[in-house]
């Protein structure tokens, strides 16, 4: 066990382990599922868009679990769930390597995401909650997004030497394995037991009580001595709005951009690339990821969240471009796989900013879970939607234009949004 005398060093550890966890479970065992098929699919003698259909089985899963999931981290130790997501994740993956019908990923979807959802959609930021300050919080989590995706970029191509060199199969079982035995020696030895909601008497800094952030208009904060007294609109009102309407668009835009990662490796593939130089070009998109979450974040700060939204939007269609004109060419690819991960990385950042900048502290985080069921809804219909596409038209094209339009959308969605917003904003203070 590491030694917990000084708060500092285990509150960092904690991060690094966190980090460490979720890069594995997150952009490695679910990041890589788009590199496994092609070889999959063709083996089976099955479509992509069949065969994807795991996906959305996985995501229907995820919004089931996610709430029971939330309530075990009040009842259980860290510990015990930390090796319950483990089990869930890793060994259903390399279960998947012994598969010869498709119902075997079907099935297997379920538990994976149950998994995926301990370890990569709640174990970080429980953790950070924990053991950092309110103030710090931010940062925090935005350099453990960070660190998730530079670890995933060092293991994306581990992931596709193991098709090349071993087959899918062994690459299932071969990876499944490794990963189960380092995240459970992370495990093991950098997590302490905590449970429910106490926080460890060790915090780094003390928490202000005194400062609660109510960026109404998405630059000011204002400061409440209760999050009660944050002002903004209420959540009964906020609901039946256009802006909330359009926030639930916007999601859903950058969900159906972000869900097209899973068809880069495909794509690479009808363009001629090999399956390690895709890998190689899925890690440059994940290094792209880590730079756009932190740059998300600073140009909320500095220029506001639609002006963010809208440079988004802007560099996914530069994205779509470089795929259509120049996927042929391998740099031109690398380069799109990059200013695809800096897009996409963006709506976990975004998404509580844009958020709050519409309907202020007041219900902010009933209003924001609402605004998030656009992300699991668009990728249940549009994952399976975009290989369905494909096998129909055996060309990404279609699929690219469809990207290209609902960008350009989003950008209307952000301009309809931020001026009906301050209208609302504007008749609950009068």
């Amino acid at each position: 066990m590491i030694p917990k005398k000084n708060p500092y060093f285990y509150a960092w550890a904690i991060l690094f382990a966190a980090a460490a966890i979720r890069g594995i479970a997150g952009p490695a065992l679910n990041g890589s599922s788009g590199l496994f098929f092609s070889p999959v699919s063709t083996e089976l003698g099955i479509g992509i868009g069949t065969l994807s259909l795991y996906l959305s089985v996985a995501s229907v899963a995820n919004l089931i679990w996610l709430p029971i999931a939330g309530g075990l981290f009040k009842r259980m130790s860290i510990r015990r769930l930390a090796f319950m997501g483990i089990l869930l994740q890793t060994i259903p993956f390399s279960a998947l390597g012994l598969m010869y019908t498709v119902w075997g990923w079907y099935i297997l979807a379920v538990p994976l995401a149950m998994g995926s959802v301990l370890l990569v959609n709640l174990l970080g930021p429980v953790l950070i909650g924990r053991f950092f300050p309110l103030a710090r919080q931010g940062f925090t989590i935005g350099l453990l997004m960070t660190l998730t995706c530079l670890i995933g970029a060092l293991l994306q191509p581990v992931i596709s030497g193991l098709i090349s060199l071993r087959g899918w199969r062994s690459a299932y079982t071969i990876f499944g394995i490794f990963a189960l035995t380092v995240m459970s020696v992370i495990v093991f030895f950098f997590l302490r037991e905590t449970k429910g909601e106490e926080s460890p008497p060790e915090l780094p800094v003390e928490i202000d009580s005194d400062s609660e952030a109510a960026s109404f208009s998405g630059k000011a904060v204002q400061k409440s001595r209760k999050p009660s007294d944050a002002s903004g609109i209420p959540a009964s009102r906020a609901l039946r709005s256009l802006p909330f309407v359009m926030l639930l668009l916007f999601m859903a835009v950058l969900t159906g951009f972000a869900a097209f990662s899973q068809h880069i490796s495909p794509y690479g593939l009808g363009m001629g690339f090999s399956i390690r130089s895709i890998g190689n070009s899925l890690s440059v998109s994940l290094i792209g990821a880590s730079i756009g979450s932190l740059a998300a974040g600073y140009l909320c700060d500095r220029i506001g969240p639609i002006s963010t939204g809208i440079g988004i939007m802007v560099c996914g269609l530069l994205c779509v471009s470089l795929f259509y004109f120049g996927g042929h060419t391998l740099p031109l690819f690398v380069g799109a796989a990059f200013l695809h991960g800096f897009a996409a990385s963006s709506i976990g950042v975004i998404a509580p900013v844009l958020t709050r900048c519409f309907f202020g502290g007041r219900d902010y985080e009933k209003l924001f879970s609402y605004a998030m069921t656009g992300t699991p809804i668009a990728s249940i219909l549009l994952l399976p939607a975009y290989g369905f596409l494909y096998d129909t038209l055996q060309s990404y094209v279609p699929i690219l234009f469809f990207l290209a339009v609902i960008l350009l959308l989003g950008i209307a969605f952000l301009l309809i949004g931020g001026r009906s917003a301050r209208r609302l904003a504007a008749e609950a203070v009068k």
